[in-house]
């Protein structure tokens, strides 16, 4: 999927830093505002999100995104979605694991011998089984990677929000209650571990709490949102624009940030950055005269970000590796040269300033 999705990038960039516009549809990238919450949720972890049970499974958002340990992070009723912008992809949060370290020496986290294991799917790395409602509700709402291993066996609980005890069972990434008194396609819920974190560690600042009145807001406390080069001249707005199968969203006066794969200042990842030239002193018209060692300027929200060239490089427009995750913090402009032609792609690369 990720080969995919980053080829069939290269190829629209074609489309999109060409002078004649395209329109992508843009639905999975538009924002949304929960008015049950006050937060938006938007772009990766919209995706990620209504592929994965949406309300029923994650719940609502409780915060906006922001970077929790260098890393973009939004809390839900019931998980935490983190961009891993090293691999290009949205992963749970173990929030099971948290909620486990509880129970210290509890006997039904204690590993038990396969042997037990008929009728059940039993998970050597963590030595524990599935079985049952909670073994069925696993597989029909995406197993591994929206629940992560059994971290127990399942066992009685007292429930903190009503009081009542109910057959529930850990996993790396939540924790399945039983409710025998719901319907039946309802007794298998998730446990509200994204609120219960909020409320017990306190990881998230307050602005990240506050209700916010549009969903425009969605992302903009890590998103880049201005950037400049000031030997060249380059000065213009970055929006996150609509990408589909059929094309990416082309602004005619300002530049893009590529959602679906790339990083975010202050996280690891490859920030990749397109932008129009040929439209004069607008967007990227100038930038093919970068030269090594210039100064970037990426702002995030009111914050200020400073990168150096170090890279400055012209590909084929199926050269998609320069549009690949990285381990480090790297930004990425790409524009068509040269002007008039655009059978190129210029590629300019810089790395973080160090305070």
């Amino acid at each position: 999927m990720f080969a995919r999705l980053l080829l069939l990038g290269l190829l629209l960039l074609g489309l999109f830093i060409s002078p004649k516009p395209t329109v992508a549809d843009s639905a999975a990238s538009a924002p949304r505002l929960f008015a049950e919450t006050g937060h938006t949720l938007a772009y990766n972890f919209r995706l990620f999100w209504e592929a994965n049970g949406g309300l029923s499974i994650l719940g609502l958002p409780l915060t906006e995104v922001f970077l929790e340990a260098g890393q973009p992070v939004q809390y839900f009723e019931r998980a935490r979605l983190e961009w891993h912008g090293d691999q290009g992809l949205v992963l749970a949060g173990h929030l099971g694991r948290w909620a486990a370290q509880h129970y210290g020496g509890h006997p039904s986290f204690a590993s038990v011998p396969r042997s037990i294991t008929e009728g059940h799917d039993y998970f050597a790395e963590t030595g524990h089984t599935l079985g049952g409602g909670f073994q069925q509700f696993w597989h029909a709402n995406g197993g591994l990677v929206t629940f992560g291993l059994p971290l127990s066996e399942d066992f009685s609980e007292v429930n903190q929000e009503d009081g009542r005890e109910y057959i529930v069972q850990y996993f790396e990434r939540t924790r399945l209650e039983w409710h025998p008194d719901l319907p039946a396609d309802y007794r298998v819920q998730l446990g509200h571990l994204g609120r219960q974190y909020l409320q017990t560690e306190h990881p998230a600042p307050e602005w990240v709490l506050a209700p916010v009145s549009e969903p425009d807001r969605a992302w903009n406390g890590v998103r880049p949102t201005r950037i400049r080069i000031p030997r060249i001249d380059l000065d213009t707005e970055i929006v996150e624009d609509g990408f589909s199968l059929r094309g990416w969203n082309v602004p005619r006066y300002t530049a893009a940030h590529y959602w679906p794969i790339a990083g975010f200042p202050g996280a690891q990842g490859n920030i990749v950055i397109a932008g129009h030239v040929g439209y004069r002193d607008t967007i990227f018209n100038h930038l093919p005269d970068a030269t090594l060692g210039d100064d970037i300027v990426l702002s995030v929200d009111e914050a200020e970000r400073r990168y150096r060239v170090i890279e400055i490089l012209t590909v084929l427009p199926n050269d998609s590796w320069i549009m690949g995750p990285t381990q480090e913090e790297l930004l990425t402009l790409i524009t068509c040269v040269p002007v008039g032609v655009y059978t190129h792609r210029l590629i300019v690369r810089a790395t973080l300033v160090e305070p």
